[in-house]
């Protein structure tokens, strides 16, 4: 199946433009979440690592015999005996301070921390942000504890990028893997959108089918948003059939209402009653502003995207039965051999009147057999219609395609129904030739353009 078009100006295209700013604005958002979960997850273990450390600080602080603060135990276990790590801490009674080996003599530079009733109550660190004397950035937690009759302000920090480091290492990995998932949200969403528009695919190949006459109407429409456009379809497919008749009709009537009496006149008129003329040359103005108007009105039909469509199987067997009616009592014959699923490109009613004047003229003729055939001929159907009669003489061949030309005065006609035929195929692209059917007989082979099929 052809993949749609994806142009800006078609649904698939508005649809997959539509599909990649979600996509890409979820995944952003996604990211900026994500970034943010880490760095929390970061913190609070960063938290937990430095309110460790302070809490282990406080309880090994001593006071010596002269007053001055000490620790009971060293504790400078990793990461805070790195020098200049970032990672220290720092102890200050106001009059001394202790501090971690990684510090190298230094002090840690921080505001006084923020304390509020619940951090004094229950000792809890306070978050903030200081340096250590021009080294870098630190990310500090300070806490207040009164030991032993001693206010102290206990400081633990980190380095900046042990907030974000592990965070960015994260997204290193996280990035490529919601980008590789942005590709697969785009193709599942063009494959989606395949298959969401399979259904207009479908009526569209429908619609041309019927545009090539191959069906009548849109077959009922499963899915639910495009039953009731189908049903409309083939409302107005219906009404515009009935137009067609309609117009169709008036056609026909005209062609018989003001051909036969026109053609009548000219054969009347001769220059004993039109010494001038000018009669004959009235009544042939009049032929031929009626035959040039019915011309032009079947070749606007056959021109547009309506194409006729005739079942030549269908159309024959009719015939058959009208036409067998009319001559039962001479017991003719009648043989064929049409080829299956034969179409032709002409209104069904043009089928029938010049398949009808052929093998009613056929069944006239005839002594005991008609024989039809239809073969496919390139882009053309060949109709054979042979009787067992009398034949035309060859030199009459052609003459009897003329209006009025009648070849036996005792045999009922007007003398129109070849001619008819001959124009009718004429104006679909076709074409009538009478030819002799061996010793006797007469074989009129009608040829009528074939419904085209798409290839798709």
């Amino acid at each position: 199946m052809k993949a749609p078009s994806l142009k800006p100006s078609s649904i698939a295209g508005r649809l997959l433009m539509f599909s990649g700013i979600f996509v890409t604005l979820a995944l952003a958002v996604a990211a900026i979440v994500l970034w943010l979960a880490l760095k929390t997850v970061v913190r609070e273990q960063v938290d937990q690592r430095l309110d460790i450390q302070i809490g282990a600080l406080a309880g090994a602080v001593t006071r010596d015999a002269e007053g001055r603060i000490a620790l009971s135990t060293p504790l400078d276990a990793p990461p805070f005996d790195r020098p200049s790590s970032g990672w220290y801490w720092q102890i200050d009674d106001g009059r001394q301070r202790l501090t971690s080996r990684s510090l190298m003599n230094g002090t840690i530079d921080a505001p006084p921390p923020r304390q509020d009733l619940r951090h004094v109550l229950m000792g809890m660190p306070t978050s903030g942000s200081g340096g250590d004397r021009g080294r870098g950035p630190l990310y500090l937690r300070q806490a207040v504890r009164s030991i032993d009759g001693m206010t102290l302000t206990i400081t633990a920090t980190a380095p900046v990028i042990a907030l974000v480091g592990p965070a960015l290492r994260a997204l290193f990995w996280l990035v490529p893997c919601m980008l590789l998932l942005g590709l697969v949200l785009m193709a599942g969403t063009l494959w989606q959108i395949r298959f969401g528009l399979r259904p207009l695919k479908s009526m569209a190949a429908n619609i041309d089918a019927i545009n090539r006459g191959e069906r009548a109407r849109l077959p009922d429409e499963a899915t639910v948003e495009l039953a009731p456009l189908a049903l409309k379809t083939n409302t107005l497919q219906a009404t515009n059939e009935e137009r067609l008749a309609a117009t169709r009709i008036q056609f026909a009537n005209l062609a018989h209402g003001l051909k036969t009496p026109v053609a009548s006149l000219l054969l009347a008129l001769d220059e004993q009653n039109d010494p001038q003329g000018a009669l004959r040359g009235l009544a042939a103005r009049i032929d031929n502003r009626i035959k040039h108007h019915l011309a032009a009105a079947r070749r606007v039909m056959a021109s547009s995207d309506n194409v006729a469509s005739t079942d030549v199987a269908v159309s024959v067997a009719d015939l058959h039965r009208a036409i067998g009616q009319i001559h039962a009592e001479r017991k003719i014959a009648f043989d064929t051999d049409i080829a299956q699923g034969l179409r032709v490109a002409c209104d069904e009613s043009d089928v029938e009147e010049m398949l009808g004047n052929l093998i009613d003229n056929a069944f006239k003729w005839a002594s005991s057999r008609v024989t039809l055939r239809a073969r496919r001929d390139g882009p053309i159907a060949r109709i054979t219609i042979e009787d067992d009669g009398p034949g035309i003489p060859a030199d009459r061949l052609d003459a009897v395609l003329l209006p009025g030309v009648r070849e036996d005065e005792h045999v009922p006609g007007n003398g129109f129904g070849l001619s008819i035929v001959n124009e009718l195929a004429g104006l679909y692209g076709g074409s009538l030739v009478l030819e002799a059917n061996g010793a006797v007989g007469l074989r009129s082979v009608l040829c009528l353009p074939l419904v085209v099929r798409s290839a798709g």
